[in-house]
């Protein structure tokens, strides 16, 4: 079939070529060829935008070169599981040098967003609770330096001598007064920083987490289930040690940044005055990766002149671990009894009470020294982040 010069072999076939020819007729074959050029050129922008993002964004940043130099000591340590540390606590390092020498890693030089800077960087493994925390920390002269969580915080946060902040305490750094700026976001909760100790941050979960008996066992000089306030074989160090080896609060990741610790948990009586923790730490269970929070650091907290042993209640004033409306555990005994154990009543006063009666927890760990500074300030809006 011939219709207006077109040569068909089927009539609708012929007619729909016929309605293309008109519509490229009307519109015109430039307006055609600029109409498909323009849509080229949009999709040849977007191609290039996201390469340039990825480029200066996404990949080119210093926190990425550190992901990959902390990658490629994964690769290198798996190669070589015999250089790993042995023990808990136990750490080795390795040098970008090394990494690069062994075909692990790039030139960091061309890994950089800076061009023109001199790099260097370390990667420390640590084995914890049989476990590898791996920490890269890179100097790329003044452009950047990787910063540990604890560093940061004393470089912004000066100590004081009044007023809510920062105190130089018993050589430990302790926070104090009603509400200053230590919340860190951590696991998915918020915590407090209690104090720095050895570099190490002790945190308490802001809130409670789950009521216990401190203890509940058979008590011989009571003769009956008032509980022992030996924290090491008590109920509240079973329901701990579960929570930690669980995953109902942390994570495998977040347990690579909390660090073994001793807990102090030597008993006091109602009128003692020592509150540099000489007391308590008389006595100390080692390596433990959670406990709950001594007498003395609850004491040393409230800014209150009048505080200054369990006896006085004025220590619930200005002090920010006072929670109200719930009652929560310490971690200290009392010295006369065998059955009684201080917790912090709804008002925020110290007393002591039958180790089998129902309080709360509040769990208390130690971050890692070289837990990295990710971003915060420290107020509850903002708090302090770190991996």
């Amino acid at each position: 079939i011939e219709k207006h010069g077109v040569l068909c072999y089927n009539e609708s076939i012929c007619k729909g070529e016929m309605e293309m020819k008109e519509l490229i007729n009307s519109i015109g074959k430039k307006k055609l060829i600029m109409i498909f050029g323009g849509i080229v050129g949009v999709v040849v922008l977007i191609i290039i935008c996201l390469l340039l993002y990825n480029a200066f964004f996404v990949s080119n940043t210093y926190s990425s070169v550190e992901s990959k130099i902390v990658q490629a000591a994964m690769e290198y340590y798996g190669k070589h599981q015999n250089l790993l540390p042995k023990s808990p606590n136990d750490e080795v390092s390795v040098n970008s040098t090394t990494l690069t020498s062994s075909g692990y890693l790039g030139d960091l030089q061309e890994m950089v967003p800076d061009e023109g800077v001199s790099c260097t960087a370390t990667v420390t493994v640590t084995n914890v609770n049989n476990n590898y925390r791996y920490v890269a920390n890179l100097k790329c002269g003044d452009k950047y330096q990787t910063e540990t969580f604890v560093n940061h915080v004393k470089s912004v946060e000066r100590t004081v001598v009044t007023g809510q902040g920062l105190y130089d305490m018993n050589g430990e750094l302790v926070y104090r007064g009603e509400n200053p700026n230590n919340y860190v976001k951590f696991a998915d909760r918020l915590w407090r920083i209690v104090k720095f100790e050895n570099d190490s941050a002790m945190l308490i979960l802001d809130d409670k987490y789950a009521r216990s008996v401190w203890d509940d066992r058979f008590n011989t000089e009571r003769n009956r289930n008032d509980g022992i306030n030996d924290y090491s074989v008590s109920r509240a160090n079973d329901a701990l040690t579960n929570l930690y080896n669980g995953e109902d609060l942390f994570s495998a990741s977040d347990k690579l940044l909390i660090v073994a610790h001793d807990l102090a948990i030597g008993k006091r009586g109602e009128t003692i005055q020592y509150n540099d923790g000489s007391v308590e730490k008389s006595q100390v269970l080692e390596d433990r990766y959670i406990g709950l929070l001594p007498l003395y650091d609850y004491i040393n907290v409230s800014l209150d002149e009048n505080c200054s042993s369990a006896s006085t209640q004025s220590c619930s004033n200005y002090n920010y671990l006072n929670l109200l409306e719930s009652s929560w555990w310490l971690l200290t005994g009392d010295s006369d009894t065998t059955h009684r154990v201080y917790r912090i009543d709804s008002s925020g006063i110290i007393g002591l009470t039958r180790a089998s009666t129902n309080s709360y927890l509040r769990p208390v760990i130690y971050l890692a020294k070289d837990a990295i500074y990710v971003g915060g300030d420290g107020t509850f809006e903002n708090p302090y982040l770190v991996k």
